[in-house]
């Protein structure tokens, strides 16, 4: 009897730890961004977003990321932010996540240097950073630095080049 008891206890307290709550916000956010190629652009999407920061915020100053997959959740939902010091601290936590085991790190840490250089006026490293142009009414691949090689891109997890502009294709497409 005490054993299926201990059991459910430690279910419900699994169900309350860091790792799933940050696990519920990624999906979360990936499911609010995955509701049409508009949705990352709505104000509603934003405030959700700055929620999610919020606790993850909290999360890093009460020490709460244990595993490298709360490293990767924590810097996928800080990297969607347009703050410098949300973007860094997704590099940081990304790059952290990577050296805990998880290659995922990677990825994130190259989406968080792509931001920070856009949000700075300054190519993007990777090419993983893409804008609505609404004059055109079409997604574009912001400006990539020439001197990145797809090698770098390799190591960091982001595609080549070339399909990262066929990428813009298939954006376009969705929006017709």
């Amino acid at each position: 009897m005490k054993q299926p008891l201990l059991v459910l206890l430690l279910l419900l307290a699994a169900c309350n730890s860091t790792s799933s709550k940050l696990e519920q916000m990624y999906s979360t956010g990936l499911h609010d961004r995955q509701q049409g190629v508009f949705a990352s652009l709505e104000a509603t999407y934003e405030e959700r977003q700055e929620s999610r920061r919020a606790k993850v915020r909290s999360f890093i100053a009460e020490a709460k990321l244990e595993s490298a997959e709360d490293h990767v959740f924590a810097a996928a939902i800080l990297a969607s932010s347009p703050a410098p010091e949300d973007l860094a601290a997704a590099q940081r936590i990304g790059l952290r996540a990577a050296e805990m085991g998880d290659g995922r790190g990677f990825r994130v840490a190259a989406e968080a240097i792509d931001r920070q250089a856009m949000h700075a006026g300054s190519p993007q490293r990777y090419g993983t950073q893409y804008y609505y142009e609404e004059v055109l009414q079409k997604w574009r691949l912001y400006a990539v630095d020439p001197h990145t090689t797809d090698a770098e891109r390799k190591a960091m997890g982001v595609a080549p080049m070339a399909q990262l502009m066929e990428r813009t294709e298939v954006l376009n497409s969705q929006v017709r």
